[in-house]
This record gives structure tokens, sequence and C-alpha cells, in this order.
């Protein structure tokens, strides 16, 4: 009798642990989807916490940016993004791009804790060569553990992707992506300043106009690890760019796009340039020329003639421009961009054509073009 009570008690034990392993299995996957969904397709829905819209910190001038203190989340704006960019050569005689962008999208204007907070993160990270590839998406929601941002030291994680520092201040930090097909593994140091960009961190998109963000940058970053491309090691070493900006304007929409530029020169100076595309064709466009002695160029809008010289089409029909002449004459710089890869559109929640480019003209250099709102 005992014995035949053994075999259903063996068979109750064993449904019960499947039915864990497969719950622990599937979780994960239910709560992204369920931060998806919540994203929607293509627009945000704003979750009221009571009644009334969403409202969020006005973007001001004269503030003070703390970039020890800034590079941690602001949760009472809309829109936060942290953008790392580095050209790197590698030990197969190839040159990389490599893109890792974070962002904090707040889903509406309260502080609430566990499965009530308010933050969605999503992650994109980019390995590319002049023929090939390698992207994934990540999304999680905040305050479950998931995905989020500390600071002391400073730590960016979605999922097992982290970004990590021994300190506040992002440098010397250390980026780990694993995706299905390729993994990053680098560590980057700054060898020159950080830089405000616009008016001491305050960002304008237009004169006349009320949208604005905060930004800064660390521009001069040297950078070397570790890529694996479809089981393959690559060891890479080159120079990289991180940006930090936050705000209630950081996605591009109908009323607004962008072109924007990061820049190595040859001669040891970093170019940032963004040119905002506005309704009735305005145009505005805001830059800096920075040195890694910490000095500090503002470009304005009546300083450059930045124009696309042709246009692409893309294997998914859409024509962009994605080679440009940047004339600054006041300080002697005339520069043609010349794309690696032309197949650089990122089909993902926010949507963009990013990739790395060369630079030739008045003189060389590498970077960025990333074009938002396409």
């Amino acid at each position: 009798m005992i014995s035949r009570l053994k075999h259903p008690v063996k068979k109750w034990l064993f449904l019960s642990l499947f039915f864990l392993l497969i719950l622990g299995g599937t979780t994960q996957h239910w709560e992204k989807d369920l931060a998806a969904q919540e994203l929607g397709n293509g627009t945000l829905p704003v979750i009221k916490e009571g009644e009334g819209k969403a409202v969020y910190e006005p973007v001001l001038p004269d503030i003070t940016i703390n970039v020890g203190k800034d590079f941690n989340e602001h949760p009472n704006y809309h829109h936060e993004v942290w953008h790392y960019k580095a050209n790197v050569k590698g030990d197969d005689g190839r040159e990389y791009g490599i893109q890792w962008t974070m962002y904090r999208i707040s889903n509406g204007d309260y502080q609430g804790v566990g499965w009530k907070n308010a933050q969605i993160y999503i992650a994109q990270a980019v390995v590319s060569t002049e023929d090939q590839s390698w992207s994934q998406q990540r999304i999680s929601r905040g305050g479950i553990g998931q995905a989020g941002v500390l600071m002391d030291p400073l730590r960016m994680w979605i999922d097992d992707w982290l970004w990590k520092s021994n300190n506040n201040f992002s440098m010397p930090s250390q980026l780990q992506v694993k995706a299905d097909d390729f993994s990053i593994d680098l560590t980057s140091a700054s060898y020159g300043p950080f830089v405000l960009n616009g008016d001491k961190g305050y960002k304008k998109t237009h004169d006349l106009l009320s949208t604005a963000s905060y930004f800064f940058s660390a521009p001069f970053l040297k950078t070397k690890g570790v890529l694996m491309l479809n089981g393959k090691e690559v060891n890479v070493q080159g120079l990289a760019w991180l940006d930090k900006e936050w705000g209630n304007h950081l996605i591009a929409s109908n009323t607004l796009r962008w072109d924007a530029f990061s820049i190595h020169l040859k001669d040891g100076r970093a170019l940032a340039l963004t040119q905002y595309h506005h309704p009735q064709k305005i145009r505005y466009i805001i830059g800096t020329l920075s040195s890694k002695d910490g000095s500090v160029i503002d470009i304005d809008n009546d300083d450059i003639h930045l124009y696309p010289l042709e246009t692409y089409p893309l294997l998914n029909g859409k024509i962009l421009p994605l080679r440009w002449v940047i004339e600054i004459p006041k300080y002697k710089i005339s520069l043609i961009t010349q794309f690696y890869n032309k197949e650089m559109w990122l089909p993902y929640w926010v949507p963009s054509w990013e990739g790395p480019i060369l630079v030739t003209g008045s003189q060389t250099g590498v970077g960025f073009i990333q074009l938002m709102g396409y």
C-alpha cells in the first residue's frame, strides 16, 4: 500500500518542479511583452495616476549641470538617453562601428515603486562593418529589477546588458552586451574633459521655440576590448564618445526630426553638430568644437553650412541623405562625410539610421551620423 502511494507523490513533485521551471523561463519574456505593449506601436500612452494628463518638469536655462550627479536618471522629465559610439579597428585589420544606446521613457508623471513604477527602458546595441551589421533591442520596465540606473558608483543595466564604472563620472567604464549572435566587452577611459553642449548644457532646438534639453558629452574617450561575432573573437581598440541628454522632446515626432554628427578630427578636436528640422522647413543648427585642453567653441546657426550631398536608397525603400557637406568658414573647416555601410537603418521602437563615417576635406576624421525622424 505504501509503495503504491510513492508514485503519485513523485509525479506531483515532478509536475510542480516542471511548472516552476516553465514559469521562471517565461516570466521575463512576459514582463518584456507587457513593457512593449505599454509602449504601443510607435506611440507612448500616458498612464494616469488619478486624474489629469502627465506634467513633466520644464527644461529651463540657467540650470547648473553637475556631471558626476547628472549621469544619474531624472525621472521628472519625460525622456532621457545615454548614447555611446565607438570607431575601432580589429586585430583582423577591419574597421568596426559600435553603438550602445539606452533610453528612459516615463509613462507617467508619478513616482511609483514595483509594478507602479512609471519608467520604461529601451536599449539598442549595434556592431557594424562595411558589409555587415549585428544589432538587437531590449525593452524592460523599471521598478522590478530588470532595468535601471544606480549611482555610487554608476551602474546602468537592462537584463544582462551592463554599463558599469567605479565612480559617478562614467569613466573609466566597462560595457558588456550579450546578444543572440554577437557580444561586446569594452573598457573605455577618458583622455580629455567632459563638454557641456549649448549654453552650459542647455541645448535649444530653435531660438524662437520652447523645446530644449540638457546635454553634455564625453567626446575624448579611448576604448579597447573584445567583440564576439558569429562565434569569432575580435580584439579591437579605437576612439569612443558618450553623450548624456534629458528633457521632454528627445523622441522624433511629426513636428521634429534631426541630423546629428559626432566627429573625431585628425587634429585631436571633437566636432558635435545637430540640425533640427521643424515644420514649414525651418532648420536650426547647434554645435560645439572642443579640444582636449578644455577649450570649447560654441557653433551657432549662423556659423555653419550643413547640407546633404547625396541621397541613397535603402533596401527597406527609404531614401536618406547619407553623404553630407559640413562647412564652418569661421574656423576653416570644410568636410565631406562618407558612410561605411548604408544599410544601417535600425527598425526598433526608436527607429533611426545610425552608422560610422569617415570625413575628408580640410582634414580627415572618423565619427557617426544619426538621422532621426525619417
